[in-house]
C-alpha cells in the first residue's frame, strides 16, 4: 500500500511540474509575440514547433484560426484539484497574425466557474484597442474577466495582462474568481466586490464622459 501511495504522489508531482512548466512556456511565447518585430514569422515558428498540437480550426476567404490547448487533466483525474485549462487561439488575417486570445478557466463544482480572456492584437497599426479591462472599477462581477491590448500597450499593461496565476493548475480547492486567476489585474475591495488594478479605455471613458479618440483603436 505504501509503494502505491508513493508512486501516486510521484506521478502527481511530476504531472504538476510538467503542466506548470508547459503553461509557463506557452505564456512566455505569447509575451514574445507581443514584442516581436515580425509576429507572423514568430507564429510560423510556433506552428513548426508544436506541429499537430496546434490544431487548425478552419479558414474562410480571409481568416484562419488555430488552437493550442493545455490542462491539468492528469492531476484533476484524481479529484485532488478542479479541472483547469489554458487555451490559446491564434487568428491569421490575410496571411498575417492578427490576434492571440488566451483563455484561462477553472471548472469548479459551483454555480460560478471563473474564466479570464486576454486578447492581444498583433497588427503594427493596432488591432482592437490600446488597452482595456472589464470588469473595471469596483464591481460584484468576479467570475468573468476580459483584458484587451495591442502593440501600443505599455510594458506594464502587457506584463500585467499575461501574468496568469499558474498555481491554479495545482491548487487544492482551485481558484474561485478572476482575482485568483489574474491577480495583477484585479484585487478584492470587500468580501462581495472586486476592483481593477489598472485603468483601461472603458473606465476612462465612463469616468470622463468623453468619446474615444482615433488613437484608442
Amino acid at each position: 500500500m505504501g509503494a502505491i501511495l508513493t508512486g501516486l504522489c510521484t506521478f502527481v508531482g511530476v504531472s504538476v511540474y510538467r503542466t506548470r512548466r508547459q503553461a509557463d512556456a506557452r505564456l512566455s511565447e505569447v509575451r514574445e509575440l507581443a514584442v516581436s518585430a515580425n509576429p507572423t514569422a514568430a507564429f510560423e515558428s510556433l506552428r513548426q514547433k508544436y506541429g499537430s498540437e496546434l490544431l487548425p480550426l478552419g479558414c474562410d476567404r480571409q481568416t484562419c484560426q488555430y488552437e493550442l490547448s493545455l490542462s491539468n487533466r492528469n492531476i484533476s483525474a484524481f479529484r485532488i484539484v478542479p479541472f483547469t485549462e489554458l487555451n490559446i487561439w491564434f487568428t491569421v488575417y490575410q496571411g498575417s497574425l492578427a490576434w492571440a486570445m488566451v483563455e484561462y478557466r477553472s471548472a469548479l463544482n459551483s454555480p460560478h466557474r471563473p474564466v479570464v480572456h486576454v486578447q492581444e492584437g498583433m497588427c503594427a497599426h493596432g488591432c482592437g484597442v490600446r488597452f482595456d479591462v472589464n470588469p473595471h472599477g469596483t464591481t460584484p462581477q468576479m467570475w468573468n474577466g476580459l483584458v484587451e491590448f495591442d502593440t501600443r500597450a505599455t510594458a506594464q499593461q502587457r506584463n500585467a495582462a499575461l501574468a496568469l496565476n499558474l498555481n491554479c493548475l495545482a491548487q487544492f480547492g482551485g481558484c474561485h474568481d478572476i482575482i485568483d486567476l489574474l491577480p495583477t489585474m484585479w484585487t478584492r475591495a470587500s468580501p462581495e466586490t472586486i476592483t481593477s488594478r489598472l485603468v483601461g479605455l472603458s473606465q476612462r471613458l465612463e469616468e470622463s464622459h468623453a468619446f474615444p479618440s482615433g488613437d484608442d483603436f
